[in-house]
């Protein structure tokens, strides 16, 4: 995952971007798109050197107050009337935001031009890619049509940092989310294709060849039974054997296909930590997660949840999913006893988790705590 799809709202390509649902991507939001903002000094400062009537400057600085709080708004809750589309909610929010620089403008007229770009923003980060596009194209001429009209003294190098230049940039980080969550997908399905390869090579193997043992072993205890009791029982004994050992192998291959789903591994490991007298601290709620890291992760929990219950001597498990950078970071703490200092990953069946793990291209380290242990996937 990208990074700018980490930061903005984003979704499935050629899908409305999903808005932010976790308390660390609503700050994100804030952060990076807020920071922005700071581009509005150039609307105080025309503020600052107005000689409009004190009443039209006061509404005016009312309205430069309450910009940034819709503008902000149009990201945290793209969707604040349900009973309409996004594209009516969006217009709506750009309906603010035109009016209140209107009124800023009565101050400092190139303020409706400022806030081109915010409106811009409301629309490609919003929605799908080619309505995004076509936004920023409609504002941008627009834009133009006011300043040719208003007949601003240098025009054209002031429009183009204030305007042009940010249009650019938007429509480029816009791309690049979207070419990122494609690849994504792509690659989701990729490796969702090359594990049902795998496992039709695998029951194909397992299957032939042991049925092809089998089938060999029946017809020699057939023969053996008339001549030679005990060795007939002896291959139907191996038989037996080969049976189960064969079907272990096919539901443990079968188990590699199924992927629990995060949320609900949360829950049994809730349930089975509580039966098991330990106190449970969980995530409130999980961050955007791609779906190759909700697999990953659902497999860490189920594995370390039943080390920590069945080795660990543990009172407390904690568990929490965190972003850092363009990763996403699993930590499950214990307090009991602690791991071994030597090979720690192959201590309680964990070398199989390492091997899932790296596999999708991520990190698993376990570490001694003061009391207890960690394990951290990062991925």
């Amino acid at each position: 995952m990208n990074v700018a799809s980490r930061i903005l709202p984003t979704g499935q390509p050629g899908h409305l971007p999903e808005p932010p649902e976790t308390p660390p991507e609503r700050r994100a939001i804030i952060f990076t798109a807020g920071i922005w903002l700071v581009f509005l000094v150039w609307t105080v400062f025309g503020f600052l050197e107005s000689t409009a009537p004190v009443l039209v400057q006061i509404a005016g600085w009312s309205a430069l107050v309450a910009f940034p709080i819709v503008y902000l708004s149009s990201f945290l809750h793209p969707e604040p009337l349900t009973g309409v589309s996004r594209h009516v909610n969006t217009l709506l929010y750009s309906v603010v935001l035109i009016g209140l620089g209107v009124i800023m403008a009565q101050v400092t007229p190139t303020a409706i031009i400022n806030i081109v770009p915010y409106l811009m923003a409301t629309w490609i980060f919003n929605h799908r890619l080619v309505t995004g596009i076509i936004a920023v194209v409609v504002f941008f001429f627009a834009a133009v049509a006011v300043v040719a009209l208003a007949n601003f003294a240098d025009y054209p190098n002031w429009f183009l940092a204030s305007v042009g230049s940010p249009a650019i940039i938007m429509v480029f980080v816009r791309i690049s989310i979207e070419l990122g969550a494609r690849q994504q997908q792509h690659s989701e399905r990729l490796a969702l294709a090359t594990q049902r390869e795998d496992l039709a090579s695998t029951v194909h193997d397992v299957l032939g060849h042991s049925l092809t043992t089998i089938t060999v072993k029946v017809q020699l205890a057939q023969r053996l039974l008339d001549t030679n009791l005990e060795a007939a029982k002896a291959e139907l004994a191996d038989i037996e054997s080969l049976a189960r050992r064969s079907l272990s192998e096919v539901r443990s291959a079968v188990t590699d296909l199924q992927h629990p789903d995060l949320a609900e591994q949360l829950n049994q490991a809730e349930k089975a930590l509580t039966a098991a007298g330990l106190t449970f601290n969980r995530p409130e709620a999980l961050p955007r997660l791609t779906l190759v890291q909700q697999q990953v992760f659902a497999w860490v929990i189920r594995e370390a949840v039943t080390n920590v219950i069945r080795h660990a001597q543990a009172a407390m498990c904690t568990i929490t999913v965190t972003p850092s950078q363009a990763h996403m970071i699993l930590r499950i703490d214990d307090d009991g006893v602690g791991i071994a200092e030597q090979n720690p990953t192959n201590h309680h069946g964990l070398a199989g988790l390492l091997r899932r793990v790296r596999a999708a291209g991520g990190s698993l380290e376990l570490s001694r705590l003061s009391p207890g242990t960690r394990v951290e996937v990062t991925l």
